[in-house]
């Protein structure tokens, strides 16, 4: 990575404060010609690219978690995620140059120059929004610069478990400094208000809860595999209680106008591109449900009855809406299709779902003036859920997996009170299906609720990675249960099946046609294989713009490249299968039921 020179992209600033003007920033200025920026002006800009971040990493998660797919069928192309995983080839992953350059250069300087001014706030926005940015960087990429990242022209790679220490250690000290009146009440800190955070306004006591909200979401990677204790599971429960039940609890979001180009929101129809040519614009026009998401999770029915609707999830018809097949009589209903299996000949992209959501009340996010959340109160209660079912507390789990479940509901507008007829049956049917009571109550139930609940946010993908991907497809099991198999789907109605029987069972799978020199060749199987024969992609490769032509010695010496048959040292495709350090399997809660699988 080239040392980052203290330049500043004012472009959030700049354009959502109302100035034509806005300008980009270049990291290769030189210093001789320095930029001046002020605190005011950085605020903004920090809060716009954090908000862009977040959707950077849940653009790729939506697609590599197998819950959206598109219409064709592709081994390689400038979308791998949404294709045959081929991301060695790829430019640029735009989540990289956010972090260490829109975010950290910018960031970096912004809080040397007010921590000199003495605006402490401004350095505990700053450096909480850092901290998320960190935790999404190293769980997509694992090791990275951090320590030396803004000091040498070639800095270390950090190793993940030091990155991890820092972010601990980070988390809590800023816990601390958000209740210490010296800093958060500073009588040199700077007014900030709405104009220049957009987020919370300059509210010191909401941005200190999303800084506790963030220490959650960091302790949640200690499950199931890493620390998974009931000492963990029990401060994890009260790290959220701290923040749910906290009177000033305000979820962190960023809203858009509408307008202008990046004035939309991210996943909106306009579809912005950030930047040009270090972004990618949504790809929701061209993109449908998977037959996992759409059928086996939401329900969706083969046909529409008036006694039932379209889906047994009451919030698949908010997240998208049902399109006609051609001029048929009756056709609506929310198809979906396998990943990466492409079209029939017949099908048209038009014949399912819009993605955008037609009804602007019924999918916050997918609208031009929606919003992007980089944490959820219903994220809080699954943490809270997920260890509190590790902790042996069962019921809880339950309850607070229905809690959370409320809580989505309530996002997508879906009405629970004063229900009659059809609809009050409808909304019957789900909890008696999918969420029945304790007694049944197994952590598949709590995650496959969580993975409905997280659809276009980032945790998505980063959950079934701490899973490892559990399911019929791979034979890896936590609790005795495949964490992403379906076997209660028989028309939206619950079926039991005997344990050799899969009939009606649907499995998340790896998609169709994934690119054979990486994912179909003979070292994926064996006592060597990192995940299993039916190895998953566990991490992106370093950015291949900046990393192979600024650091190659770091890559090199971390063992990203390996010697091919020439003698030449390649990039070795290996890495996208390392699991991150909270995958492997060291409290031995996941259990192969594939001989050839080695859990290290």
């Amino acid at each position: 990575m080239k040392k980052l020179l203290y330049t500043f992209c004012l472009f959030g600033a700049l354009l959502l404060t109302g100035c034509e003007d806005a300008f980009f920033g270049d990291v290769n200025t030189s210093k001789d010609s320095p930029i001046t920026i002020t605190v005011d002006q950085a605020i903004p800009t920090a809060c716009f690219y954090a908000a862009q971040l977040c959707y950077d990493h849940a653009e790729y998660g939506v697609y590599l978690s197998q819950a959206l797919t598109t219409g064709g069928k592709s081994q390689t192309g400038s979308y791998p995620y949404s294709q045959g995983w081929e991301f060695l080839g790829v430019n640029r992953h735009p989540m990289w140059r956010r972090h260490f350059y829109d975010l950290g250069a910018n960031i970096h300087k912004m809080n040397e120059i007010a921590t000199e001014k003495g605006n402490l706030n401004a350095v505990l926005i700053g450096r909480t929004i850092m901290l998320g940015s960190t935790m999404f960087t190293t769980d997509a990429f694992g090791d990275m610069p951090r320590s030396e990242a803004y000091t040498k022209s070639s800095p270390a790679y950090d190793m993940q478990a030091d990155i991890y220490d820092w972010m601990f250690q980070e988390a809590d000290e800023l816990a601390k400094l958000y209740d210490d009146t010296t800093w958060t009440k500073c009588p040199t800190n700077m007014p900030i208000s709405q104009k220049m955070d957009r987020i919370y306004a300059g509210d010191m006591r909401k941005w200190g809860l999303y800084a506790k909200a963030l220490r959650c979401r960091l302790w949640l990677r200690k499950l199931p595999n890493w620390e998974n204790t009931p000492a963990v599971c029990n401060k994890i429960i009260s790290m959220v209680d701290e923040v749910v039940n906290d009177a000033n609890w305000e979820e962190p979001i960023y809203r858009y106008d509408g307008g202008k180009t990046e004035q939309n929101c991210p996943w909106g129809p306009y579809a912005p591109i950030i930047n040009s040519w270090e972004s990618r614009g949504n790809r929701l026009a061209s993109s449908l449900p998977t037959t996992f998401f759409a059928k086996a999770l939401l329900g969706a029915y083969p046909n529409e009855k008036s006694d039932r609707g379209l889906a047994l999830d009451p919030r698949a018809v908010k997240m998208m809406t049902a399109r006609a097949m051609g001029t048929t009589a009756n056709s609506t209903v929310l198809r979906h299709l396998e990943s990466n299996i492409g079209m029939d000949n017949s099908m048209k992209i038009t014949y399912y779902p819009d993605l955008y959501a037609t009804d602007a009340a019924t999918n916050p996010f997918t609208q031009n003036t929606g919003y992007i959340a980089l944490i959820t109160t219903e994220e809080l209660l699954f943490i809270k859920a997920e260890a509190q079912y590790w902790a042996g507390d069962k019921n809880g789990a339950y309850n607070t997996t229905c809690e959370a479940v409320h809580a989505s509901f309530a996002r997508y507008g879906v009405e629970e009170l004063g229900l009659t007829g059809n609809a009050e049956k409808r909304m019957d049917r789900f909890w008696e299906v999918k969420l029945p009571g304790a007694a049944s109550f197994t952590i598949a139930d709590l995650m496959q609720q969580k993975y409905i609940a997280m659809y276009l946010q980032p945790e998505q993908w980063t959950d079934l990675r701490r899973y490892n991907y559990s399911s019929l497809t791979n034979g890896i099991q936590y609790d005795n249960c495949y964490v992403y198999t379906v076997t209660n789907v028989h028309n939206g109605h619950a079926k039991q099946w005997s344990a050799d029987s899969f009939k009606n069972t649907y499995s998340l799978r790896r998609p169709y046609n994934l690119y054979e020199a990486y994912w179909c060749t003979p070292d994926d199987y064996g006592v060597n294989a990192e995940l299993s024969p039916n190895a998953w992609v566990n991490r992106l490769n370093a950015d291949t713009e900046t990393e192979t032509k600024y650091n190659k010695g770091e890559l090199d010496r971390i063992g990203y490249y390996t010697t091919n048959a020439a003698g030449e040292k390649v990039l070795d495709y290996r890495v996208l299968k390392r699991r991150l350090i909270w995958a492997h399997n060291t409290s031995g809660k996941a259990v192969s039921n594939d001989p050839q699988i080695t859990w290290q």
